[in-house]
Order: structure tokens, then sequence, then C-alpha cells
């Protein structure tokens, strides 16, 4: 990550991104001068709260992720979970099935699931994560599988957040 980031923030004129700024902040209070003006937001194998959110788990959380996209904004998730995290969040690893459950709860935040699938090895890999690289290394049963998430504005409308400005 710290690389891809790296290459991102250089000049234009060396491949650099023209409007990219970094923020660190957690998805339950992003930052409000970002709400309604983001493009993309990606998030890598998320854990916790950041987990229950891009799921829309955590209702917080997720109008937090849906509240920073700009109307035909689109946010990207590599997802994995693991035995530890089904422990510490009271989730199970993905199926192919739970994309309808997923899609519904986006849905009360205006946000489309467009995909849900397995990630193929060269999407986990291109990450540049050094969990991605742990998942690639070892066997990828049923509770060590990725899936690639893609939500988008739900015909092209703002998202709907449940967040208030403070």
């Amino acid at each position: 990550m710290a690389e891809a980031s790296l290459r991102a923030a250089r000049p234009v004129r060396k491949g650099g991104l023209p409007n990219l700024l970094f923020a660190v902040a957690s998805a339950e209070r992003p930052p409000v001068e970002l709400c309604g003006r983001v493009d993309e937001v990606t998030v890598l194998f998320p854990w916790g709260s950041l987990l229950r959110g891009t799921l829309a788990i955590d209702p917080v959380a997720a109008a937090g992720i849906a509240g920073l996209l700009a109307p035909d904004g689109v946010v990207r998730a590599l997802v994995s979970v693991t035995d530890r995290d089904a422990a510490a969040t009271d989730l199970r690893p993905l199926a192919f099935g739970d994309g309808d459950d997923i899609g519904r709860r986006w849905a009360a935040f205006g946000l489309a699931l467009t995909r849900f699938e397995p990630a193929p090895d060269d999407e986990i890999a291109a990450s540049s994560s050094t969990w991605a690289r742990r998942l690639l290394a070892g066997p990828r049963g049923p509770d060590r599988s990725v899936r690639s998430l893609e939500l988008r504005c739900s015909e092209g409308s703002p998202p709907r957040s449940r967040r208030r400005a403070v």
C-alpha cells in the first residue's frame, strides 16, 4: 500500500494523480471536508469495524463510507473474512449467496452492489498488501477466500448517509 501511495502522490508528469488526497480517519467519522466529494474509495482487507462497515453490517461505518462518495462515486474493496475475524466480529467466511444480503444492506445507503465475486489472484497481488501476500502464499480454502466488492451510487444519485454533520 505504501508503494502504491507513493506512486500516486508523484507529480502528474511522473504518473501521479492530480487530485489525490490522503486522509487518516475512521469510517464512522470521515472528514467533513471530504463528504460527498470522493470519486473512488478503495478498501483493502479491512478488519474490525471497517470490515463490518464494508459489509454494511455496522450502519454507522457504512454511512461514513457512503457519505464520502460524490454522485457517481464508487467503492472498491477486497475482503477476506478469516476464522480470526469471525471470532472478533461474529462473522463467518463469505459465500457467494451473501451478495444478496450485502446488496440489500447497501441499498439503504443509496449504493448498489455491482460486483461480489471471488477475487482473482492477480487482483489480490496488485493490492501490494502484506495480508495479500500471506493469503496468496498459503492454501486458500473457504476460510481464506477473498471477495471483490464494488459499490456504485444507485442510478447516479448521491448516496444517502445516516450521519449528520456535527
